[in-house]
């Protein structure tokens, strides 16, 4: 008996909303008080920053920085740890790279009108005074939605498929990352414009098979630029795809495959937009196809919404979650619906890397390669890796 398409589970969204109601409020006076003597205490044992290098603000859990650090790897390092500590709420970064205020600082009588210079105006478009680009930057200013089933990652996942040709188990496999190459910070921190390179293996194996039979692979490989101003996110993403059935998968017996092989790569252009606010994100988007060996519909529309928690059990576990919907015009613009929620782990020092225990449900047209157009429920359970 196959799962109803137009049914998410109800446990699963339950997840989300307690989460989200049991996330505290900001942190009293005292609170402040305490959480400002911590952070000034690990600024000074760690790296010898006293308040005169580095001046600690908190207000109702939002800290806020302000000084001179030598260089921006450095600034990235402390902002993103002391985002970490608990009961932080946010961090304001009004960091910045040298020994004193930088010459943007310094506005005398004749600089008073400089809201209406060009320099001004079109100053979202470079990096400020005083900060230099940063080359192989970890992490990225875009963060890749949690649901989306092709997004460049590493995993290891077992699903368990019911479809119209059977039930049965899968191992879903992706190998994959974003390789930043250059950033350009802006004057808050995590601001700015970045260029990288992606590529990703995604694998799906029949775990009923004696051998294990590879069912599908596809290649992906990508330039994406991403950009982020305070809340707001974007990416735009030139990358190609080819899919491939394994040959353990073409050589069966009788009744055969229950697709038919063709020649899918194609080239594409990717957009998603993000905006965040306390812990939730909606970001939406699209793809067009502009070239394909194949004969395919061009247009798949995006959009999705995400959770993430506040620390819990320990300093650097969150829960987090995510609703994925996409539609294609190539599957008559089906809903094809992706939810997924766990923990996520977080390295407490001051980068990128995180394993995730997720949970998952999906409901729609196969995301994987020769199969795109037969439709599947799945549930599964598996690990996640970013570095």
């Amino acid at each position: 008996m196959r799962v109803s398409r137009t049914r998410i589970p109800t446990i699963l969204i339950l997840v989300v909303l307690t989460a989200a109601s049991a996330a505290p409020a900001a942190g009293d006076a005292t609170d402040d008080a305490y959480l400002r003597g911590y952070v000034e205490s690990w600024l000074f044992h760690t790296y010898g920053l006293g308040p005169d290098r580095v001046s600690v603000v908190v207000e109702a859990g939002a800290v806020t920085l302000a000084g001179y650090l030598p260089d921006p790897e450095s600034i990235d390092r402390i902002v993103s740890t002391v985002a970490s500590f608990t009961g932080v709420v946010e961090v304001r970064n009004r960091l910045w790279v040298g020994e004193g205020p930088p010459e943007a600082d310094r506005i005398d009588g004749n600089e008073s009108g400089t809201t209406g210079r060009w320099r001004t105006w079109l100053g979202w478009l470079s990096p400020p005074p005083g900060r230099s680009s940063i080359r192989f930057p970890v992490g990225d200013l875009f963060t890749p939605p949690i649901a989306d089933q092709k997004q460049p990652r590493f995993h290891t996942t077992w699903q368990r498929y019911d479809a119209d040709f059977g039930t049965f188990n899968v191992a879903s496999v992706g190998f994959g990352e974003n390789f930043g190459l250059v950033r350009w910070p802006r004057e808050r921190e995590g601001d700015g414009w970045q260029i990288g390179i992606s590529g990703a293996v995604f694998a799906i194996f029949n775990l009923d098979a004696d051998s294990k039979d590879l069912l599908n692979a596809d290649y992906v490989v990508g330039f994406p630029l991403s950009y982020r101003s305070g809340d707001w996110s974007a990416r735009v993403r030139l990358f190609h795809q080819s899919s491939h059935l394994g040959d353990e998968f073409l050589l069966m017996p009788p009744p055969g495959p229950v697709v038919t092989r063709i020649n899918l790569s194609y080239e594409a252009i990717e957009l998603l937009v993000s905006w965040e606010h306390r812990g939730f994100r909606v970001y939406g988007g699209g793809i067009q196809i502009f070239a394909s060996d194949t004969p395919l519909g061009r247009d798949r529309a995006q959009v999705g919404l995400e959770f993430r928690g506040r620390p819990v059990g320990w300093r650097t576990a969150r829960i987090v979650a995510g609703l994925d919907l996409q539609a294609w015009d190539e599957t008559g613009w089906d809903l094809d619906r992706s939810f997924k929620t766990g923990l996520l782990f977080r390295s407490p020092y001051g980068n990128a890397r995180s394993v995730q225990i997720l949970l998952e449900y999906y409901n729609g047209h196969l995301p994987h390669g020769q199969f795109f157009a037969l439709e599947v429920d799945y549930f599964g359970a598996g690990i996640a890796y970013a570095f």
